[in-house]
C-alpha cells in the first residue's frame, strides 16, 4: 500500500530502523525491549550467545521479502 501511494515521490525506503538496537541490545545485552540476555543479574530469561543471531536472521529475511516486493 505504502509503495503505491508513495513509491513515486520516495527515493529511500527503510525496512527496520536500527535492527541492532532490538537484536543485540534487546537480546544479546537485555538493555532495551524484551529484555533478554543470558546474564541472570541482568535478566529473567534468555540466551544471548543464539537469541540475537536468529533476531538478525529473521530481521534479514523480513527485509529482503519486502526489497523483492518492491522490485
Amino acid at each position: 500500500m505504502c509503495f503505491q501511494a508513495f513509491g513515486d515521490r520516495i527515493k529511500y525506503w527503510l525496512t527496520f530502523n536500527e535492527p541492532r538496537s532490538f537484536s543485540y541490545i534487546g537480546y544479546g545485552s537485555g538493555a532495551n525491549a524484551p529484555g533478554r540476555c543470558s546474564d541472570r543479574n541482568v535478566c529473567n530469561a534468555g540466551n544471548s550467545s543464539t537469541e540475537p543471531y536468529i533476531v538478525s536472521h529473521n530481521v534479514l529475511r523480513a527485509h529482503a521479502i519486502v526489497v523483492n516486493l518492491y522490485r
